[in-house]
């Protein structure tokens, strides 16, 4: 059964790990106390994986409740096909890797394609405000979005079962934006459109002084992703922040 990206992420949330988290004994729990301790969406979120090979990346993928398959480029580099509570199909394709058959892979890339005649400046004025992950737009008008991970020393479960998470709540997000996106719609004019949920939070929050915060580190995440997004706006409108030059030889 199909279940939203939101709802899949939230349940994920509340899975295997989340009950192996509780079992902490007691000594460790009083030891924490006062703590604000993070929910954990798979099992052993510290232990780490030496690198992105699939028989490292699998395990975390099942224990997030996602259907995927194992398969290989026509170069044979590795290739994991997912979907995600039946909702949303996305691509990982380990890189990097300095192994024998392309095994220890250190790189890991994260993409998700969307059919349909995508607006550029919707697919730009995504990809301008959010740091996160990179989106585009190809000449035949199919949208994606993607993210790059690296794991040169190794990398926690936890890390990435957080960032793949986080990586789908991007996805969905930028899925509705195509869909609701008008073909004249103006690239500031749309930057400033995205971030209106965002202040309507902190609107709510000054008004009512209810803190709109969660510990669901996904949600806190997100919230991060648009306060991040405000804040580099403000530097950049700020005529007093400090600016990298750039050398331009055609001036020279």
């Amino acid at each position: 059964m199909k279940k939203s990206i939101a709802a899949f992420c939230a349940a994920s949330l509340m899975m295997t790990g989340m009950a192996a988290l509780m079992t902490t004994s007691a000594s460790a729990q009083n030891a924490m106390s006062g703590a604000t301790q993070a929910q954990s969406p798979i099992a052993n979120p510290t232990g780490t994986i030496p690198n992105f090979d699939t028989k490292n990346i699998g395990p975390i993928l099942n224990e997030l409740g996602i259907t995927w398959q194992a398969g290989a480029l026509e170069n044979g580099n590795p290739l994991i096909a997912a979907n995600a509570g039946g909702e949303l199909i996305f691509y990982m394709l380990p890189s990097a890797c300095r192994g024998q058959g392309a095994t220890q892979c250190a790189g890991l890339s994260i993409s998700a394609i969307f059919e349909g005649n995508a607006n550029p400046q919707t697919v730009n004025a995504f990809n301008n405000r959010y740091a996160f992950s990179s989106a585009g737009v190809d000449a035949s008008g199919s949208a994606y979005i993607g993210r790059y991970e690296v794991a040169d020393y190794g990398t926690a479960r936890g890390n990435v079962a957080s960032s793949l998470l986080n990586f789908l709540s991007q996805a969905d997000k930028f899925r509705a934006e195509l869909a609701s996106a008008g073909r004249t719609v103006s690239l500031d004019g749309y930057a400033d459109d995205l971030s209106a949920s965002y202040l309507n939070r902190v609107g709510v929050t000054q008004m009512t002084g209810v803190d709109m915060r969660t510990e669901n580190l996904i949600e806190l995440h997100q919230q991060g992703f648009e306060e991040a997004a405000n804040e580099i706006k403000k530097l950049i409108s700020d005529k007093a922040a400090p600016r990298n030059k750039i050398d331009n030889d055609l001036k020279k």
